[in-house]
């Protein structure tokens, strides 16, 4: 059966709003638009404000979603693999099948996860990404240091090593799919973004 869950999660996580949200609202396909990324940010910069808020909602409703209905169907698998759930929720939405595995970024649908199992290291991480987007107007320098933020945060709220492990993995991951946004912070040539 865990294997199953964690499908699960993964298949919720692969659900590309930014996507389906776009094309319905603008007929827009937004992975031929800007970055061609399916994320929020894209979204925000390229389409409008509102409906990049609505993808970021979406997005990170996404762990929450699978963890709520694995804990209604079996609360114990859901109170030892919390963050696994998360993480293959995150992991979907990174690398959707159904997008031949080029999804977003991860940074919404991971804050939605730990908002919802681990509220303080989760708000702290985005009040983070608020404050530093809202002085720079640099949406990746925000997520990369919040997800810093987070993931150290997170190693002492949250027990266990494989958690811990997971937690890592993440952040690396995610700080891998930056790598362009790390070369243009470097360069002083990344794209801003106006909250």
């Amino acid at each position: 059966m865990e294997y199953i869950y964690l499908s699960f999660a993964y298949l919720v996580g692969s659900i590309p709003f930014g996507l389906i949200v776009t094309k319905i609202l603008t007929g827009k396909n937004i992975t031929k638009e800007g970055s061609g990324n399916i994320g929020a940010t894209n979204v925000f910069r390229i389409v409008s404000k509102k409906i990049g808020a609505m993808v970021l909602l979406l997005d990170a409703l996404k762990p929450v979603m699978a963890l709520i209905l694995i804990n209604n169907y079996d609360h114990t698998f859901f109170n030892n693999y919390k963050v696994a759930i998360i993480f293959f929720a995150v992991i979907g939405h990174i690398y959707p099948i159904w997008l031949k595995f080029k999804g977003g970024k991860g940074v919404a649908t991971l804050f939605g996860g730990f908002l919802f199992i681990s509220p303080f290291p989760a708000i702290l991480s985005i009040m983070t990404w608020l404050l530093i987007v809202k002085i720079t107007k640099l949406s990746s320098l925000g997520a990369l240091v919040s997800i810093f933020i987070l993931t150290i945060a997170n190693f002492i709220f949250i027990d266990g090593g494989l958690n811990k492990s997971l937690i890592l993995i993440l952040m690396i991951i995610i700080y891998y799919k930056h790598k362009d946004n790390i070369k243009r912070l470097i360069n002083k040539s990344e794209n801003k973004i106006d909250l």
